[in-house]
């Protein structure tokens, strides 16, 4: 039970902190060879746990996190100026569609037009104890959540949404990616006592119909470099990969850490976000792994990338960029 207790604790934070992996943009890969991690110091000194961050380019983001936090930066993830949502929720996720634009969530789903200034809450998401895990928007219009259950679809910016997938099952839909317009991939699961299942769903036709094309124990997270080729991670603390869109999956390694988030930038390099605080990084596809990160012993829930950098971030204020 005890390891039961750990898994469950970061289901709201951990396995929840999914949100922006857009479709998918140029990236220099040489950049990250030999990467080192920096620490950068939030503006607020309450160490609230940070559950996501997203990125439109290279130097404007946004995070999110407990108690209301939220805060955005215009130098590339160096200095951040929170701003206040108007409700004290402790976000799961948050997207950052331009400039101006960008959303939030718990229960309920908070949008901006003006760069922060005000947030409005939108799609009449947030009935009963459901919670919107993911977000992404692939233009001003059309958008879709993990709600809960199901997946949902927007084309009016968030004002309505349109169930269009149901997991029919207990457990939750949290990782939600797409790597073309047409192309997407979702996955989730559940874990405890002697419950252990999961499932990878994906679209062909642009997020209006999904297909179940993988079901397995409890997935922790889904990372796509293409249409055709990724990985997922799971709560054995494995990793597999498909080359074919997920028709089959090899198993490429077994880790000695629990993964809370992974992210392949191509076919050798990679890296996993750990419960245990660490980062571990592959450069040969996954056969093997190395800590490029150990300085924590916090949950780090989520890692992405933008073209020229590497983003993590966790529990206790937890903020890093690789250097």
């Amino acid at each position: 039970m005890k390891k039961n207790f750990l898994i469950l604790l970061p289901l709201f934070l951990l396995l929840a902190a999914c949100s922006e992996d857009d479709v998918l943009a140029p990236i220099n890969s040489e950049l990250f060879q030999n990467i080192e991690f920096q620490t950068i110091e939030l503006v607020d000194d309450s160490k609230r746990d940070i559950t996501d961050i997203s990125f439109y380019n290279d130097n404007d983001g946004v995070i999110c996190g407990s108690s209301g936090f939220f805060a955005k930066t215009t130098d590339g993830g160096m200095t951040w100026t929170k701003l206040n949502v108007g409700v004290n929720h402790s976000f799961l996720t948050t997207f950052m569609l331009d400039n101006n634009t960008f959303f939030t969530a718990r229960r309920g789903l908070y949008k901006t037009s003006n760069s922060g200034s005000n947030f409005s809450e939108i799609g009449n998401l947030s009935s009963g104890t459901s919670s919107v895990f993911n977000i992404y928007f692939r233009n001003n219009s059309i958008g879709f959540v993990t709600h809960d259950l199901a997946i949902k679809k927007t084309i009016d910016g968030g004002n309505t949404w349109e169930e269009k997938y149901f997991t029919n099952s207990v457990y939750s839909i949290y990782d939600l990616e797409f790597t073309s317009d047409n192309i997407g991939y979702a996955s989730g699961g559940a874990f405890w006592d002697n419950y252990n299942k999961g499932q990878i769903v994906k679209t062909t036709d642009g997020g209006e119909t999904w297909t179940k094309i993988l079901t397995t124990i409890s997935i922790r997270s889904i990372s796509f470099f293409s249409d055709n080729i990724g990985f997922y991670s799971n709560v054995n603390e494995e990793i597999f990969k498909t080359t074919d869109g997920g028709v089959s999956w090899n198993k490429i390694s077994t880790l000695q850490y629990y993964p809370t988030d992974i992210l392949f930038l191509n076919n050798e390099i990679g890296f996993v976000a750990t419960y245990e605080g660490k980062i571990l990084m592959t450069k040969d596809g996954g056969n093997t792994w190395q800590i490029a990160y150990e300085k924590t012993t916090v949950p780090i829930n989520r890692i992405i990338k933008t073209s020229n950098s590497i983003f993590a971030v966790g529990n206790d204020g937890l903020l890093l960029k690789s250097k």
